[in-house]
């Protein structure tokens, strides 16, 4: 082993080598499964701290399982990405001075072809740099036969079944892409806009309604003016029209309890073309849908002068003409959030368009029932995110699938050009038509949109092992647990381990289509949220704000499991994840400590012994059942989601048990080195799920592992280390009297590399005899006097237990200086008790401030009477 922990001189060479020797793949000897399908990634992407926390998380678990001796499998893939990609390759074009729609579909669909083989692996080998064991042999891309395949079924199935259509309805729409988007690539903008009221005259111009609004552009397509029924104000406006303002049309005003009362006037104008609540409202009262904005942001003939105009810029020009003819009542200032294409940072529109639906109610309520009950099929980690979950999915409307692209899956629906009907192939049908399934004209060609990204990944469980074909890879790891039936076990056969913010775009979607295709068969019985990875400061990282920190300079600088371990122990249930530079130095400095232990260890052991439990004495007991409970409390973490509480308990436990006591006290009794051995191979073995690589470095170092890798070993279950039956008085002696006596050195500033003199008051000789050569060690004691009288003068006594030691402190400080320091400090903290104490027994802020601030108050009055009395004895106990 290198000197220290050198994570660049090993990692790419363990990885490779666990990669061409096969390590990753399934295991057919286990019938127990367990499968994580990976979030595929775009195929454009670059590694990013949000895919380094999902890599950690599932490769713990994965490598957990394996060890367990399950057959796992995590199937890797990456998504096309149908904008993100599309976009990309049109820069490219533009940048040789040609476009698309300039050398066409096919030629273009070429070049991203090209563009994708040349760098669509960039980012699958960046995920391998963090140690990913995903079996690699099955990596799927979106694009891929296998997926086009399961595509197409589920489309004409879900056709056939009369789910999918095609019609007009409102959506986002990108006039920079000149396509329909979903909500995930809209980007909202806290933005400060205006509230402009306006008068919505009767027709005799006797009286008007005042509507506020903050999108006056869109005035030209009202259909309607809603009050609450229940809203005296507007009471004789009901089953009356009123003028829209500019167009100088006659619309009704409509009574409808979504309208409110305290919003703006409590009077809302409808619009049903460019608002979606609207265009519900517009549904509910049968009023016609007009539009005057195009598809390219602009205002169209409706705005009659501002035609032309775009849509946002004309704002202002519309309030000036409002303004000029003593419409426009008033303006206010208004903070709202606007919606900006994340690919082009243009406004978004909401338009109607002619698109391809998917009903959803029906698929919705399997997923809706599956987290339902007292045990229900699907378990969420944290539980809360349920009622999110619920919320959508009772509130689901219907999915826009089709995307105004070139790149992706070609919508498989042929349009005749004769009677204009639409041919949709049978299910299980490869071929494409070549006749109209109504008139049979041979005029057919396919329709030009392409499916929604998340369209193919809401298939990815399926489609990755084998649907619809009935592959075996579906029967072995498919779960078998269907959505309307109770939980008989709590244990998963498959996790979904994903972001919280993509839980409905994907993680429901999964569960509708998928228990949909697999007969109420549900595709993972846990879900398993993440939150975000932020700054220190719990800040968004972004480029704009400087502090987005490059998980491949982390790796480079400090090593892939400093940074997984990092990225854990910050993971929470329910937490952001602040990541700290300074926590990811001191979890190398971790692993630094385990590197240091590991050569002390193998210096002490005999190469030739057997790895065998074998307590020699009480130390090694004490050990052994610190091991127990370490490999009962890692695995029950990991069990419930906790993978930042099973880390915590290993780190404190191999920093202060293990390296801090154990090995120290090793050092003194130099006896038998088989609890040593074992201790150190099942610590090894404990962390490798988690800091895979430094741990197989570390195992191949093992003279007793004989070349075994620790990714096939077992992992340490309790019922492996046996019980010791002990109370381990003799070790918690030890340790209560040295910190006992560094305690004291370190409050009355006594060097720690000095030896002093102590004069021990016991009963408990027998505890002592057999405690005293760790005591006298570590606490540094050169000399001890045992139920001796101590000397008068200045002293300072020790309590544990049944142990008193009186320490002389003659020689160890300047008295003077130290009566003066402590004098100093008890002045300070008796102001500070006055102050708090004070605030306590002020009435005004006990019954006024926050219940948790009175409480932490309470707390540091506790901490300052504490250390207080501690400064009055030091004082004290140095006499005149």
């Amino acid at each position: 082993m290198e000197s220290s922990y050198n994570p660049n001189s090993f990692e790419q060479k363990i990885y490779h080598k666990w990669e061409e020797e096969g390590d990753f793949k399934t295991s057919s000897a286990s019938e127990k499964t367990f499968l994580i399908t990976m979030p595929p990634p775009n195929v454009t992407g670059v590694l990013h701290m949000g895919h380094a926390l999902f890599v950690s998380i599932q490769d713990t678990y994965t490598r957990w399982k394996r060890m367990l001796g399950y057959n796992t499998l995590w199937l890797p893939g990456t998504d096309h990405a149908g904008i993100a990609t599309q976009v990309m390759v049109e820069r490219q074009l533009e940048a040789e001075g040609t476009s698309r729609t300039k050398i066409g579909r096919d030629a273009f669909l070429k070049k991203v072809w090209e563009w994708k083989e040349e760098y669509g692996g960039t980012i699958t080998e960046q995920i391998r740099a963090l140690g990913s064991s995903c079996d690699w042999s099955r990596e799927l891309f979106t694009l891929d036969p296998k997926s086009s395949k399961a595509v197409r079924e589920s489309f004409t199935r879900l056709y056939k079944d009369g789910l999918i259509y095609r019609g007009e309805r409102i959506v986002n729409w990108s006039s920079g892409l000149q396509t329909a988007i979903s909500d995930l690539e809209v980007e909202l903008k806290p933005t400060e806009g205006k509230l402009y009221y306006l008068k919505y005259y009767l027709e005799d111009k006797s009286d008007y309604l005042q509507v506020a609004t903050t999108r006056p552009e869109t005035i030209f397509a009202d259909v309607a003016v809603a009050v609450h029924p229940q809203d005296p104000k507007w009471k004789k406006f009901h089953n009356k029209e009123v003028f829209v303002p500019l167009a100088n049309r006659k619309v009704p005003v409509i009574l409808d309890e979504y309208v409110d009362k305290e919003f703006g006037t409590g009077a809302l104008k409808i619009t049903p073309g460019h608002d979606q609540n609207d265009w519900l409202i517009g549904k509910k009262h049968h009023l016609k849908t007009l539009s005057c904005i195009g598809k390219d942001g602009k205002l169209n003939e409706l705005a009659g002068e501002f035609a032309g105009m775009v849509a946002w810029h004309s704002r202002k020009k519309i309030a000036e003409s409002l303004r000029e003819k003593e419409i426009l009542i008033k303006e206010e200032k208004h903070q709202h959030e606007l919606g900006y294409c994340q690919r082009t940072g243009v406004v978004v529109e909401p338009l109607i368009s002619m698109q391809w639906f998917l009903k959803m109610e029906s698929l919705a309520k399997p997923a809706v029932e599956a987290a339902s009950g007292e045990n229900p099929a699907i378990r969420f980690y944290p539980d809360y995110w349920k009622k999110t979950w619920f919320e959508w999915l009772n509130n689901i409307q219907d999915w826009c699938i089709s995307r105004q692209l070139w790149w992706g899956h070609q919508i498989p629906a042929w349009h005749c050009k004769k009677c204009e009907a639409i041919t949709v192939p049978e299910p299980g049908q490869s071929d494409n038509p070549t006749k109209c399934g109504s008139c049979s004209s041979d005029e057919i060609a396919q329709d030009t949109d392409v499916l929604d990204t998340w369209y193919s990944s809401a298939l990815w469980p399926i489609s990755t092992l084998g649907w619809p074909d009935n592959s075996s890879d579906l029967k072995i790891y498919y779960p078998v647990q269907k959505y309307n039936e109770p939980r008989n076990t709590d244990e998963a056969k498959a996790l979904m381990e994903t972001g919280s913010d993509i839980l409905f775009f994907w993680v429901a979607r999964m569960v509708m289509m998928c228990t949909h295709f697999m007969g109420g068969k549900i595709p993972f019985e846990d879900v398993f949220l993440h939150a975000m990875v932020r700054d220190e400061k719990g800040q968004k990282m972004s480029k704009t704000k400087g502090n987005v920190v490059d998980p491949l300079d982390v790796t480079e600088q400090h090593g892939a499991d400093s940074l997984r371990l990092t990225l854990l122990a910050l993971s929470g249930q329910g937490r952001n994840v602040n990541l700290d530079l300074k926590r990811l130095e001191g979890y190398k400095a971790f692993i630094n400590k385990i590197w240091n232990a590991t050569k002390f260890c193998l210096i002490q052991i005999n190469e030739s012994e057997k790895l065998e439990v074998n307590a020699s004495d009480y130390i090694d007991s004490w050990l052994l059942d610190g091991l127990k409970n370490l490999s009962h409390q890692m695995n029950s973490d990991l069990k419930n989601y906790r993978p930042d509480a099973a880390f915590n308990a290993y780190y404190q436990f191999t920093w202060y048990e293990f390296c801090d006591w154990y090995l120290e006290l090793f050092k003194i009794k130099k006896g038998s080195t088989k609890t040593l051995q074992f201790a150190l191979d099942t610590l090894i073995r404990l962390l490798h799920p988690m800091a895979p690589m430094v741990t197989e470095e570390i195992y191949q170092s093992l003279p007793w592992t004989k070349d075994e890798k620790i990714i096939h070993k077992e992992y340490p279950i309790e019922s492996k280390i046996p019980v010791q039956n002990s109370e381990h008085t003799e070790v918690y002696a030890i340790k209560g009297c040295v910190e006992g006596i560094r305690n004291f050195r370190t409050e009355n500033k006594v060097n720690p590399k000095i030896k002093i003199s102590a004069y021990l008051q016991t009963e408990n000789l027998k505890l002592w005899n057999s405690i005293s050569p760790y005591v006298l060690e570590l606490a540094k004691i050169e000399s001890i006097h045992i139920n001796t009288q101590a000397p008068k003068g200045a002293v300072g006594r020790v309590n544990f237990g049944q142990f008193t030691f009186t320490i002389p402190l003659e020689g160890l400080v300047d008295k003077d200086a130290e009566k003066q320091r402590l004098t100093s400090e008890i002045k300070k903290i008796e102001k500070d008790l006055a102050f708090s104490t004070g605030r306590l027994n002020n009435e005004k802020f006990v019954s006024k401030a926050k219940p948790e601030l009175v409480e932490q108050e309470k707390k540091i009055v506790t901490d300052l009477s504490l250390k207080l009395s501690s400064l009055i004895s030091a004082l004290e106990s140095l006499g005149e």
